[in-house]
């Protein structure tokens, strides 16, 4: 904006300039003018100084606008060339981050989805050892309770049989009428309890 204005006070000083240069001579050649005789085609001092007022017209319009209007035009269009190449560059940098964004969001699901499936495959383990130790726990407090039953049959029968022998005893001395001696008690017992355990 500040060049044109520029420019434009050169083409505006260019004009006076031209203007008063040639204020002399046209006087000059109005003068001339008076004298000569008309015609067709004159040709005098007034068209050579017409002719070189053109001429430095011709100059200072060269000089003072196309010159700088063809400078500013070109720089103007390597302005708006270097935009179009800095815009260019950044929409080709958007598109290339908007990419490496992309990527890195497909990255990022892949990688939950492996943490996803890893967590269910981890679940899925406990799960399964959760389950085996509960059987064995199971089985083991199965092992464990048949175990204690059978010492407790065991214990029951051993005490049924002392108990049934005594009982043999007692009946065995009323039938006798007389009392058993230690040895005969022993031998006695012995045998009654072999004789339930054949029956068992």
């Amino acid at each position: 904006m500040r060049r044109a204005r520029s420019y434009a006070g050169r083409i505006a000083w260019a004009w006076i300039g031209t203007f008063v240069l040639a204020l002399p001579r046209i006087a000059l050649a109005a003068e001339a003018a008076r004298h000569e005789e008309p015609g067709i085609i004159n040709l005098n001092v007034t068209i050579l100084i017409q002719a070189i007022n053109f001429l430095i017209l011709i100059f200072l319009l060269s000089k003072f606008l196309f010159k700088p209007l063809t400078t500013f035009l070109a720089e103007r269009s390597a302005g708006i060339a270097k935009s179009l190449a800095e815009a260019k560059a950044a929409h080709e940098a958007a598109a290339k981050s908007q990419e490496e964004y992309r990527a890195r969001i497909r990255e990022t699901q892949r990688e939950i989805a492996a943490i996803r499936d890893q967590g269910q495959r981890e679940a899925e383990e406990e799960r399964q050892r959760l389950l085996r130790a509960s059987r064995d726990e199971a089985d083991r407090l199965v092992a464990q309770a048949k175990a204690e039953i059978e010492a407790e049959t065991k214990r029951a029968r051993a005490g049924l049989r002392e108990e049934a022998a005594g009982i043999a005893l007692t009946v065995a001395e009323r039938l006798l009428g007389r009392s058993v001696s230690g040895d005969d008690q022993e031998r006695l017992a012995e045998q009654y309890v072999r004789d339930l355990g054949g029956k068992n």
